[in-house]
């Protein structure tokens, strides 16, 4: 039953997985498989330490030395570029039923040959001055119709390729070999294609040079934020610490002047009352008919006490504070203005494509933006 199996498989298949033969190997007994199968297949069988052909079941003791089958993989190698044609592929026109892909064109057959079909122009005489070039769909193109000749002549007056039965009509015109022209041509764009490269490679380093620069821009913006913030925040806590200041000191100053208040309105006070003790013992004299009680308290020792008088000041608010704050406030506003327009003007300055022709409106209204 296996012998049965083993004839119905193609015989570039490797009867293990079933696919063309990878790295083929053949066994003492004839039969070919893939070198990675078939040393898997034995390294199952290791612990038994009887090794057998996966097709005829033949054993060996001990695991047979395996060497590649150069001739198998030599066929292989040449059945693996008779692929078939795939879509967009040209075909060999020699195939019949299943088209191979096309490798050359020759100019003289007017046909496309695939690797097997290709090989009578290599080993027979009759094909030795054949043209062969890349497979190509369309033979006709390099063809004359006229004459049914290959393109094989290039005319620089009427700048096209001819063959030499069209020699008569281009009399006179200065022809070269199309081969040797398309030499020439080929060298010519070699160079271009070396300038271009060349081209190529000083815009990449100009590319990596903007690269870099917007890079070091971008860290550099960031790094400006940073310090701009850092000493913004450090100008706010300064102006808050002076507010903080002005405020104490407005608060001290009116909590001194008003004990110096209270102070004098209870000395006042305390006069106010010795007063009117005063002015009681003096009702009681004035009242009085007896002579002799009047003139043993003699109103001559009464004399009013020395009062302190202190008035009120014209200059009782705050108002003098508060224009004095409002003038710094207004001379730090004049102050920042003047300050931000060089740092808008320095903002605007930093460039990372050196600048040909400043727009002078746009950077106006990047003045604006930051004021």
């Amino acid at each position: 039953m296996a012998g049965s199996l083993s004839d119905v498989q193609n015989a570039f298949d490797c009867s293990i997985c079933l696919e063309l033969f990878k790295n083929p190997v053949t066994t003492s007994c004839g039969h070919s498989f893939c070198m990675n199968c078939i040393k898997s297949f034995w390294d199952q069988q290791c612990l038994r330490g009887v090794y057998s052909c996966p097709t005829c079941r033949n054993e060996f003791r001990p695991r047979p030395n395996l060497s590649k089958n150069t001739v198998l993989a030599g066929i292989i190698d040449e059945r693996k570029q008779d692929v078939p044609a795939a879509p967009g592929d040209v075909q060999c026109d020699v195939c019949i039923g299943r088209k191979l892909k096309a490798i050359k064109s020759c100019l003289v057959c007017l046909a496309s040959f695939c690797q097997t079909h290709l090989q009578p122009h290599y080993q027979s005489q009759a094909f030795k001055k054949h043209k062969l070039v890349n497979a190509s769909a369309n033979l006709q193109q390099q063809i004359c119709p006229q004459h049914h000749k290959a393109l094989e002549i290039y005319c620089y007056y009427d700048k096209k390729c001819i063959c030499v039965l069209c020699m008569g009509q281009h009399r006179g015109h200065k022809t070269v070999s199309a081969a040797a022209e398309m030499a020439g041509k080929k060298e010519e764009l070699k160079i271009k294609k070396r300038e271009f490269i060349q081209q190529i490679n000083e815009i990449n380093k100009k590319l990596l040079a903007f690269i870099n620069a917007a890079d070091s821009h971008k860290s550099s913006a960031q790094a400006a934020v940073e310090s701009t913030d850092r000493i913004f925040s450090g100008l706010i806590r300064s102006l808050q610490t002076k507010r903080n200041k002005v405020k104490a000191k407005i608060r001290a100053h009116e909590k001194n002047e008003t004990d110096q208040i209270n102070n004098c309105m209870q000395y006042w006070k305390q006069q106010i009352i010795s007063l009117k003790r005063e002015i009681d013992k003096l009702g009681h004299i004035l009242n009085t008919e007896d002579h002799i009680n009047f003139f043993q308290n003699d109103s001559s020792h009464f004399s009013p006490p020395h009062i302190e008088h202190k008035d009120v000041n014209d200059l009782i608010t705050f108002e003098k504070v508060e224009e004095s704050v409002s003038e710094l406030k207004n001379k730090l506003d004049e102050l920042c203005e003047e300050h931000m327009k060089k740092i808008s003007k320095k903002v605007t300055d930093v460039h990372i494509i050196r600048p040909l022709i400043l727009n002078c409106s746009l950077y106006d209204s990047s003045d604006d933006d930051l004021e």
